[in-house]
């Protein structure tokens, strides 16, 4: 019997760009209607390795390999025109962040249209009804209106569901699925997933997934390789890697995630594990009960009574429209409490976030700061109370000036705030980057030249800055690795415990949220649906929604 061959074939690829090794004797295959998982720290060459299947490396990227194909064809020998004819038609990608990957002056029909037309001469009502076709396979409703619609005007789920389809609209033999879930709720992960595999079945596709999720991984791939520091340091089937992992690195990742069922004080990096340094200290449940008396026998930090937040549309010669997007919300958070809030995008975390800030005042409602009651602020007292309650946001890389070095980032918030006299504002900032575990060194450095834990820290030091009582923590470990995530993790409980801060910790990934928070409030639809302490809450969810959140966690085992 002649043997399969695979769909992808690269062997000991090794690749440096400006002189940087990046790859290393990389050796990967992927077979016919199999799904392959590449899983590894960012910066372990996961993303390059599938760029190097599209011909989209760097120019300045030095390559060296003893085969590259696919599907028989050699794509050293590629010429520009080959490259057209296999992107999109024979291999479709996926891109981490919809948003950034689509066009936002075009309509997403138009979008789709411009993949058909380049590949492929049909009639604009073929095309039409083909894209039609495709948005229906996502489970995409109302079609003709997301045809029209502009990127903005959609959520992250439906965005990510466009780029399948656009992925998928030449029906190709590979798709390269990068990061696709990161940035979506545990709920929509859950859907997208479910509809990749439902799609690879229909297709007979096959799919190289990658992801820094061990428990997506786990669900979706039939193989595993882990790249490591540009080297494949282990590769199995995804039920023998996950029940006997061989290498180190392998198991630190496996070991790194928080978990479900048992409270570790402290989270295990992957340099505990490597180092044989960590040793598992669990929270008792009477050791919870007993912080939680007297945390709850304080007054109160902050009160919210009846917040309401609505937007009104005002259109010519139409009546008023309005849309609610927090209602009634109760609740108070206690010094040293970490309040976790969770819910799909477009519940309004966000909205309610910047509401207690008034970067987008509450439209009713009774918002109390240290027993008084804020309204109508003057510039004085909001400057006061954006000074005491600071913002840690999602992608940081975002979040900093690019043109400004790090040590001014944090300079220029303590000449804002008139923090420090002015020959003792460096010295401060370098302490504030002591603080967060980044030495002196770091002060001169550009965002760019950091790691996405690295310039986490830089966002938690600026934070730090103005001696705030409350952080509110908006997705910031989202975007992280596993380890990174914990080292970050810890980093913020110590930081609590030290300084005395209170968290409003704002996060899609449930797991996360129990590990770090002390009560949780679940928001659906702008309305806040259960409060609980958070063990009893995953324990014992009490309103629909929330075990349907609690449902769609990805678990390892």
């Amino acid at each position: 019997m002649k043997p399969i061959q695979p769909l992808v074939d690269l062997q000991a690829i090794d690749l440096a760009i400006g002189g940087q090794p990046i790859l290393r004797q990389v050796s990967l295959k992927v077979y016919p209607k199999e799904i392959v998982a590449m899983v590894g720290e960012s910066g372990s060459g996961k993303s390059i390795t599938a760029l190097s299947l599209l011909g989209l490396l760097p120019k300045n990227t030095q390559l060296q390999a003893a085969k590259m194909d696919f599907d028989g064809k050699d794509l050293r020998r590629c010429t520009p025109k080959d490259w057209q004819q296999l992107r999109g038609r024979s291999i479709g990608m996926i891109f981490q962040e919809p948003q950034s990957s689509l066009n936002p002056s075009m309509r997403c029909g138009t979008q789709l249209l411009e993949v058909l037309q380049h590949h492929q001469s049909l009639s604009k009502a073929t095309q039409i009804a083909t894209v039609y076709a495709a948005l229906k396979e996502v489970q995409l409703e109302q079609v003709e209106r997301i045809f029209k619609s502009y990127p903005h005007e959609l959520s992250g789920g439906q965005k990510q569901r466009i780029m399948i389809a656009m992925a998928l609209l030449c029906k190709p033999q590979l798709l390269i699925a990068d990061e696709p879930t990161t940035a979506l709720d545990v709920t929509v992960q859950k859907e997208i997933i479910a509809l990749l595999q439902q799609l690879q079945k229909r297709h007979g596709m096959s799919i190289l997934f990658i992801s820094h999720d061990l428990a997506l991984v786990r669900q979706l791939a039939d193989r595993v390789v882990v790249l490591y520091q540009g080297q494949v340091v282990e590769e199995n089937t995804a039920v023998e890697l996950f029940e006997h992992p061989q290498h180190p690195y392998t198991k630190g990742l496996l070991f790194a995630r928080p978990s479900a069922k048992v409270r570790w004080k402290t989270l295990p990096t992957l340099e505990d594990y490597q180092k044989g340094a960590y040793r598992p200290e669990i929270v008792s449940t009477k050791m919870r009960e007993k912080k939680q008396q007297v945390l709850y026998q304080q007054t109160p930090l902050l009160t919210v009574k009846g917040l309401v937040k609505h937007y009104d549309r005002k259109r010519l010669l139409r009546p008023l429209q309005r849309f609610t997007a927090i209602e009634q919300m109760d609740f108070s958070l206690y010094p040293g409490e970490t309040l976790g809030l969770v819910g799909e995008s477009g519940c309004g975390k966000s909205t309610l976030a910047k509401a207690l800030i008034f970067l987008d005042p509450p439209s009713l409602g009774e918002i109390r700061y240290l027993g008084k009651r804020i309204h109508n602020p003057t510039t004085n007292e909001l400057k006061q109370l954006r000074r005491d309650i600071q913002f840690i946001f999602q992608d940081p890389f975002a979040a900093l000036h690019p043109l400004k070095s790090i040590g001014n980032a944090i300079v220029e918030v303590l000449e804002v705030h008139r923090i420090k006299k002015t020959y003792e504002q460096l010295d401060y900032a370098h302490q504030l980057l002591e603080q967060v575990g980044l030495s002196g060194d770091f002060f001169e450095r550009y965002p760019h030249e950091l790691s996405g834990g690295q310039r986490q820290r830089v966002v938690i030091a600026r934070a730090l800055a103005t001696a705030p009582k409350i952080l509110i923590c908006d997705e910031s470990v989202a975007a992280l690795d596993i380890s990174v995530q914990a080292q970050v993790l810890n980093l913020l409980n110590r930081l609590k415990k030290e300084l005395g801060l209170s968290y409003l910790f704002i996060s899609h990934d449930l797991s996360v949220v129990k590990y770090m928070s002390d009560r949780v409030m679940v928001m659906e639809q702008g309305k806040l649906v259960e409060l609980q302490e958070a063990d009893a809450l995953y324990a014992h969810p009490k309103h629909p929604y929330t075990q349907k959140l609690i449902d769609a966690i990805p678990q390892l085992s």
